[in-house]
């Protein structure tokens, strides 16, 4: 017997007007699918595959039943897309995990097409089950790539896989064992863009709700930017199927738990009658089982527990009673609630994004935003993040004064009174009649020529 939990979160991001990923969680199947969006209506080719897995439901009870619900979500996408001229070309990605029954107990069975993924977490190491189906993914496979080289290069997003292009389309399978405390994670590409293996794993270790951890996964997405529709779904198996000899669905269980009438009314008649007003410890004493929890040892536990519930509480507090305005991609200033680099297994998570940018603050303080700026609350921070915001407005406000130019003729002429002599003092005349004009040189401090009277 197999029982999991899960939590969901999807986003359109930062960039992004219309969010093109759909996904679904029931008790057994859980599905991420991204529409593509170079193409038409990608929207549309997502909500269409995960509304075909959600009508299957519990039909879903074979790897070849699974599979030919990824062909049925293909041929509706593609029949649609043919159908109506303003959905042509459309299509979408899916990776879906579902619980599977057999005569060896259950199993998880994984399929993708594309290049949304799926990882399995476990005892802190993250590892991909799928494999992408990607121009660059292939180039790697064939070695023509480094997976370093692969994540900058240009054709990065060129899919080669997707449901709705044609009128088939190839899944690939993988069978997932799982045990208890595994975590299987589906996501689209707006997460893995964004987010590295090794943050992705830094909260699955230390978020333990998985509706938390989606929600939070998300949240780290559009803090390094949020290009695209972020999608994540998370499975917590909670309990694995370790025994061989019967298989059963998780959903189905709870009637396997339950007793039957029969099987009550049988152990009633077996068991000996006892007093209706026995006690526990009355019926204790009457078996002769001794006693071994005594009061001093529950008070003793008690205290125990009670020390270590108040040294986790101390240290959560610690850890948690303080936020820190960072800028980690040197685009996005963003409020995390914690302390820089986490105190023991509590990690600083993410409050929110701020509207403003790096580019909004001054370049002198970037620096500083980088290591990290711890403020004593949330209101604090936010009111950190406005005072840089109006520093660099009021620094771009203030401009010099402009001395006004002044241009005059380095020589202005002036009639004189002419008396058929030559004065001094001027660098030429000319008569006229009974005057002469002299040009001379006059100070730049003048801004208008003068006209002497004759």
């Amino acid at each position: 017997m197999t029982l999991l939990r899960s939590g969901a979160a999807s986003d359109v991001g930062r960039r992004r007007s219309v969010n093109q990923d759909a996904v679904l969680t029931t008790p057994t199947l859980f599905v991420v699918a991204d529409g593509m969006g170079g193409h038409a209506a990608g929207d549309i080719a997502a909500t269409m595959a995960v509304a075909t897995f959600e009508a299957a439901g519990e039909r879903l009870a074979t790897e070849a039943s699974f599979s030919e619900a990824i062909g049925q979500a293909n041929a509706a996408i593609y029949r649609a897309s043919l159908d109506d001229p303003s959905l042509a070309g459309m299509g979408t990605t899916i990776v879906s995990a579902c619980l599977l029954g057999g005569e060896g107990g259950d199993r998880l069975v994984v399929m993708n097409v594309g290049d949304s993924r799926a990882y399995r977490f476990r005892s802190g190491a993250l590892v991909q089950i799928t494999e992408d189906h990607s121009m660059v993914a292939e180039m790697v496979r064939r070695g023509e790539l480094t997976a370093e080289e692969a994540e900058t290069h240009q054709q990065r997003h060129v899919i080669t896989r997707a449901l709705g292009l044609g009128p088939e389309v190839s899944a690939d399978t993988f069978p997932v064992p799982v045990r208890q405390g595994d975590r299987i994670l589906l996501c689209s590409d707006g997460l893995t863009d964004e987010v590295d293996d090794e943050e992705i794993a830094l909260a699955l270790s230390s978020i333990a709700d998985p509706q938390a951890a989606a929600d939070d996964l998300v949240a780290r997405a559009n803090a390094h930017g949020g290009a695209d529709n972020i999608s994540v779904v998370l499975i917590d198996v909670l309990l694995s199927d370790d025994g061989p000899d019967e298989g059963t669905q998780a959903h189905k269980v709870i009637s396997s738990i339950i007793p039957s009438d029969a099987a009550v009314a049988a152990s009633s008649k077996a068991a000996p009658e006892t007093p209706e007003d026995e006690g526990w410890i009355a019926r204790r004493r009457r078996l002769g089982i001794p006693r071994t929890v005594t009061f001093r040892v529950l008070i003793f536990v008690l205290l125990v527990v009670g020390v270590v519930w108040g040294a986790w509480a101390f240290v959560r507090w610690y850890a948690m009673s303080t936020y820190f305005v960072q800028s980690t991609d040197g685009q996005s200033i963003v409020i995390y609630r914690g302390r820089p680099g986490g105190v023991l297994w509590f990690q600083p998570r993410v409050e929110t994004v701020s509207a403003t940018t790096v580019a909004d603050v001054l370049p002198s303080r970037v620096k500083k935003l980088q290591h990290g700026v711890v403020e004593p609350s949330l209101e604090g921070a936010n009111r950190y993040i406005a005072n840089l915001a109006d520093e660099k407005r009021n620094t771009s406000s203030v401009q010099p004064s402009a001395t006004p130019k002044v241009t005059v003729p380095s020589t202005v002429p002036y009639t004189v009174p002419y008396n058929g002599s030559t004065g001094g003092g001027g660098t030429g005349t000319t008569a006229t009649g009974g005057s002469r004009v002299t040009t001379t040189s006059v100070p730049a401090a003048i801004s208008t020529p003068t006209t002497a009277a004759g």
